[in-house]
């Protein structure tokens, strides 16, 4: 896809140019490029239709897909274990303007969907309606890309505060080096505006199943006014203000349980479904049935196709041609959540001591030993295994991994076939039943029956066991640390006592069950932790730096031989726990590059990344001011 001429690709040359690559897209990408039209060789309205396939995944969405999306979504909140260079520095809350994985999402963003979301405007708008376009369809095609502009906007203000707005096509920030970033209330009038026009004019229901449709806006748009109406904290002198009184609160979450309403009753009940068959390798370039909205990457060329799955296979028995996931795994915190009888727990990870089937047929056993298992296969991963190649555990991410349990599926590295689900019929019931909650009390540690109607018909769905009679949106389980006393030998010179407390109190023991934990459960690495934590600290920052300081991401292999009495802190053999493996550390090294890596909790609370930093290259683009106008985003004479 050439997009030699788009002003926008310079967002930014400056932070190092996305790199659309230059090569036809298949399938559903198989575009005509941006650039190359004129009004006058686009008229029909298939033909305005081939200008949205783009926005719907392959390059736009590559380097948000690539690492980005689950570094930030999955790691920050402490959903996946990963430790590994600047992918694990944000999982330990160690995080700086300079990590390239920030820039890669910004620019994602900018540079790719809101850039071509704005040409597609712009290109439909100046269409003369007649034969072969009626008003209503230029309208469609308008809806679509004002749909995914409003989504870009959505995603850029939550991880970044105050960013650009960019309306218009001719705006171009290479040259605009003042640009200014606009209020979070600026940002959201203008979103809300891009997704009301989206519910107008989009289908009830798109002849391509793939494509976004009425149900898809009103989804996205409960979504904006669940987070607004969240905002009920005073952030002012601390992070991006925005906040609503108690009346706009209620107005929001009243929005909310309406239009959640509406798409339940469009899609009906009977479209929730098991994790088996939502995550299934035979529908994976598919909409499943719970599908709302969604990306799709076909099978081709790197940066058309889906990274993902060699990212996350543990290796590539898995994943044909790459498989970089085994380092990486569900953290133990949420993992211990599960019951084991839980089937979601099952499509999550890899569980220990079972047998998968790999991509070319072959059984393979996953535990920790294998001592006990002699399964007639050549291949064998094992705790032992992983301990000695350096890893930290045995939960490693099946979820949207086709290779497990598939046969003979297609491989081409590092990009792959994937749907990627940004709303499924279950957030829509989830979302509801948080309004629900809120609109009986904003409270976040007050029992409530409101909602749990919705919360256990996905669970039915699903196979887990039903929550109530009553449940909290959190439940607080503060405890103080414990001091720990280890017969260690030091020097050489015989067993000593040494005394470590952790920094932080240890909660592994403990199972969450309140309402933040069943959204954890249920959408782990779909990209929506980040965000669902994000509406928490909205409503009440204080017990949402508690909920981090109760989070045990910590948890791994210990690979210390001096620990010698794990017991007092373990709660399965071989598992100890990374901010005590530290601490003992400290005191025994010599050398403090000998330390293993800590966790950045209470540096990430003082310098307030609830929002991430914008990019250090992106800020030479940006102005240091900011601007609310939302009045010019409603009037239309909002200028960039």
């Amino acid at each position: 896809m050439n997009l030699s001429n788009l002003k926008h690709k310079s967002l930014l040359y400056g932070l190092g140019a996305l790199a659309f690559c230059t090569t036809s897209c298949k399938d559903f990408l198989d575009v005509d490029v941006l650039d190359q039209y004129s009004t006058s060789s686009v008229g029909s309205y298939q033909d305005c239709l081939s200008l949205t396939k783009s926005l719907y995944g392959g390059y736009l969405w590559s380097e948000y897909e690539g690492k980005f999306s689950w570094c930030v979504n999955e790691g920050i909140p402490g959903i996946l274990f990963n430790v590994y260079q600047e992918e694990g520095a944000l999982f330990l809350l160690s995080i700086g303007e300079d990590n390239p994985i920030l820039l890669e999402g910004y620019r994602s963003l900018y540079s790719g969907v809101i850039a071509i979301a704005n040409q597609v405007i712009d290109k439909a708008s100046s269409l003369e309606t007649g034969s072969s376009l009626s008003d209503l369809e230029k309208n469609r095609i308008i809806a679509e890309a004002r749909l995914f502009r409003g989504y870009a906007h959505f995603l850029a203000t939550e991880y970044f505060g105050e960013v650009p707005l960019v309306m218009h096509s001719a705006t171009d920030i290479s040259q605009n080096v003042a640009l200014p970033r606009a209020s979070r209330k600026t940002l959201y009038t203008a979103i809300e505006s891009d997704l009301k026009f989206a519910v107008e004019f989009l289908p009830e229901d798109s002849s391509d199943k793939w494509r976004a449709n009425k149900s898809s806006a009103k989804a996205l748009l409960a979504k904006l006014y669940l987070t607004m109406g969240s905002c009920v904290a005073d952030l002012s002198g601390a992070v991006y203000p925005f906040k609503v009184s108690d009346a706009q609160s209620r107005e929001y979450m009243n929005k909310v349980v309406s239009l959640t309403t509406e798409v339940i009753n469009k899609m009906g009940a009977s479209s929730l479904t098991s994790h088996a068959n939502i995550f299934s390798a035979t529908g994976r370039t598919e909409p499943c049935s719970e599908t709302v909205f969604a990306l799709y990457w076909k099978l081709a060329e790197y940066g058309e196709g889906s990274m993902y799955q060699a990212q996350m296979a543990i290796d590539n028995v898995w994943s044909p041609g790459s498989g970089w996931g085994s380092g990486k795994g569900i953290s133990y915190t949420l993992y211990n959540s599960f019951e084991k009888t839980d089937p979601r727990l099952y499509e999550l990870c890899l569980v220990a001591d079972h047998e998968y089937t790999t991509v070319n047929g072959e059984k393979v056993y996953y535990g920790p030993n294998s001592s006990s298992y002699n399964p007639k296969v050549d291949h064998v991963k094992t705790g032992t295994d992983f301990l000695n190649s350096g890893q930290c555990l045995l939960n490693n991410v099946k979820k949207y991994i086709w290779g497990v349990n598939c046969t003979a599926t297609q491989s081409a590295g590092m990009a792959y076939d994937r749907r990627m689900d940004i709303i499924r019929l279950s957030d829509v019931y989830m979302m509801r039943a948080e309004a629900k909650m809120a609109l009986e009390n904003m409270e976040v540690t007050a029992q409530t029956t409101s909602g749990i109607d919705d919360i256990n018909a996905v669970l039915k769905a699903h196979g887990a066991l039903p929550v109530g009679p009553s449940i909290a949106y959190f439940d607080d389980m503060e405890q103080s640390p414990v001091t720990y006393t280890f017969n260690v030998d030091v020097d050489g010179n015989g067993p000593q006592a040494v005394t470590v407390e952790p920094k932080v109190a240890m909660y592994h023991n403990l199972i969450r069950t309140d309402f933040v934990q069943q959204r954890r459960k249920e959408f782990a690495m779909e990209g929506q932790a980040w965000l669902d934590l994000k509406r928490f600290f909205y409503r009440n920052p204080k017990m949402a730096e508690k909920f981090l300081y109760q989070m045990d991401r910590g948890i791994q292999f210990s690979q210390n031989p001096e620990i010698e009495n794990k017991s007092l802190f373990e709660t399965e053999t071989g598992y100890s726990r990374r901010q005590l493996v530290h601490d003992l550390n400290v005191k025994l090294s010599r050398d403090a590059g000998e330390e293993e890596p800590t966790i950045f909790i209470s540096s990430f609370i003082e310098k307030h990344y609830w929002y991430l930093p914008i990019p250090s290259s992106a800020k030479a683009y940006l102005s240091s001011s900011v601007i609310d106008v939302a009045d010019q985003v409603l009037n239309q004479s909002y200028p960039y």
